[in-house]
């Protein structure tokens, strides 16, 4: 899949939902460091993802399916964790 190059501009509802809820705004958490927003921003966002999906993974482990079938909630970790890295890189 190619990645968007555009940088993605956030409305303030879109930010306050991305904090909250970073899968319903952004597919990949690569777009995350794409968009145009404040690194405490990005910031934010990721260690929210990344508390989604350890989430995921325990809900898993625990025989519970997730909802989202386009990865597994230990590629989505790896991926969030990954772009975090990036973000701390930069």
């Amino acid at each position: 899949m190619e990645a968007d190059t555009a940088m993605k501009t956030l409305s303030p509802a879109e930010l306050d939902q991305a904090k909250l809820d970073p899968g319903s705004v952004f597919e990949r958490p690569d777009e995350v460091l794409a968009a145009s927003l404040t690194a405490d921003d990005k910031k934010t966002i990721l260690l929210r993802w990344e508390e989604d999906a350890e989430d995921l993974m325990r809900a898993t482990g625990e025989g519970m399916p997730p909802e989202d079938n386009r990865r597994t909630p230990a590629e989505l970790l790896r991926a969030v964790q990954a772009a975090l890295a990036q973000l701390a890189a930069a």
